[in-house]
């Protein structure tokens, strides 16, 4: 939630985009409201209709906002935050304009949200901008970072991260469930992340080896369930697993090509470098990646897209951890650790190990680095995977094209078949209760591979990587 002034602004209860809404309590503060980016809201102007905007923060009164007990929002003009028309269309146009007491002005926040009390839709800068002049608008909620703003005054808290509250029930409508294939005709398919800010499923498309070294290209493509459209987003990204990050701001990347972590910024497609190597020697290939709550990355590097290259790794493979620029070794006696995920509440950390038949479970100690690690079940063959956010875990297995779900405690409950070699899975969906599964017939050549995206939807909502 957002906290003003040190006090968390909570009371009564709506519901919009599956998460409680709760009213401000009885205080009102004056300054900069902050969104994505870091940027502004700000109005170039006092009259009606006058748009809203983010800019660069400047301190000047074009940024000063008050907020009030009732849910108001005003200019320093005196006039309120307002949804033009009072429309409860997505798009419209969110502006000032004289204070009526109507809906149209009233805005409660919720898990760092600013919601609108008579449409149940969010503050959003459009196009997930953080640019001068990015105009704001009223949309349905989706969680993401150009929905996130932070009060005069106050701090961002999100509550519950990617999960709203519980309680949970069981996760699958039957012991065993066949998903349904969306797309086929790729090569090899694997790391999807659902990005919520546009409601679409971030995946990478992996081609054949090349050149000297063999060495796999690959592109990040994103498929947009409202129009069944896939498009290539970053081209030649060299990427195997993804994860969004959890500013929702970049995808994080394993990038083979480079033998590095990269993290992929989503409105421009810069990439950056968050893991080179380890202690001055190059990874073998990073493959599967997730962030915990402080920022911290745990990523696999086993040696299956390597290629040609020099083992520099003396012919271990590894699960490392980077955080502040920091790369730690977490284990290097697991044989091709592949899926990596964590707990919801970031405490467990859950490795497959692709060629010792086991999902291996760590602690995470407060500072993000981990403890003993113990059997948490026995798969032969794991691939990716993700979480729920009842904790249960859903390890992929290639060689059947199967899901494995477990309880946090490893009991085994069902399976969920896809196409027949399963790399990867990941929760998305407005309600975040669909599962998206890659899978297909991987390549005898000259790119002739079948990969297909296939989706099924389940009880729980779960994590998007």
């Amino acid at each position: 939630m957002i906290v003003h002034n040190g006090r968390a602004l909570a009371a009564a209860v709506l519901v919009a985009a599956g998460v409680a809404i709760a009213a401000p309590a009885a205080e009102a503060s004056t300054g900069a409201i902050t969104g994505i980016g870091g940027t502004c809201l700000d109005v170039p102007g006092n009259a009606n209709g006058t748009r809203v905007q983010l800019w660069s923060c400047t301190g000047g009164p074009a940024q000063q906002w008050t907020a009030r007990s009732e849910g108001t929002i005003t200019a320093a003009s005196g006039k309120c935050l307002d949804v033009a028309g009072g429309s409860h269309a997505d798009g419209a146009a969110v502006q000032i304009y004289d204070c009526n007491g109507t809906g149209a002005q009233l805005w409660q926040p919720q898990g760092g949200a600013l919601v609108n009390t008579a449409s149940g839709k969010c503050l959003d800068a459009t196009g997930v901008s953080s640019a001068d002049g990015t105009p704001l608008q009223l949309w349905t909620c989706t969680g993401g970072t150009n929905q996130r703003w932070t009060l005069p005054g106050g701090t961002t808290v999100p509550a519950t991260g990617f999960c709203p509250q519980g309680p949970f029930g069981s996760p699958l409508p039957s012991g065993h469930l066949t998903a349904v294939k969306i797309r086929d005709g790729y090569n090899f398919l694997e790391g999807p992340t659902w990005d919520k800010a546009t409601q679409s499923l971030l995946l990478t498309n992996m081609h054949d080896g090349t050149g000297e070294e063999n060495v796999q290209p690959s592109d990040i493509m994103r498929y947009t369930p409202a129009t069944a459209t896939f498009t290539t987003v970053v081209p030649d990204a060299g990427s195997n697993g993804l994860a969004l990050s959890r500013d929702g701001t970049s995808v994080l990347a394993a990038t083979h090509d480079q033998r590095t972590v990269s993290a992929y910024n989503l409105a421009t497609g810069v990439r950056t470098t968050v893991a080179a190597d380890y202690q001055g020697r190059r990874f073998n290939s990073p493959n599967d990646l997730t962030e915990g709550p402080d920022g911290t990355i745990y990523f696999t590097d086993p040696d299956f897209q390597r290629a040609d290259r020099p083992d520099e790794m003396g012919g271990k493979t590894g699960v490392f951890r980077v955080r502040d620029g920091v790369v730690s070794l977490i284990d290097d006696t697991i044989r091709e650790p592949n899926g990596i995920e964590l707990s919801p509440d970031g405490k467990t950390l859950y490795v497959g190990g692709n060629a010792t038949g086991k999902i291996y479970r760590y602690p995470v100690n407060a500072d993000g680095s981990t403890g003993p690690r113990a059997d948490f079940a026995s798969l032969a063959g794991t691939d990716g995977g993700t979480v729920d956010c009842a904790g249960n875990v859903y390890q992929v297995t290639y060689g059947d094209g199967l899901v494995h779900v477990y309880s946090p405690s490893g009991q085994s409950l069902g399976t969920i078949s896809a196409g027949p070699n399963a790399t990867n899975a990941a929760f998305g969906g407005p309600d975040g209760k669909t599962l998206y599964i890659t899978s297909g017939t991987p390549s005898g050549g000259g790119d002739s591979g079948n990969f297909a995206l296939y989706s099924v939807q389940l009880n729980v909502p779960g994590w998007p990587y």
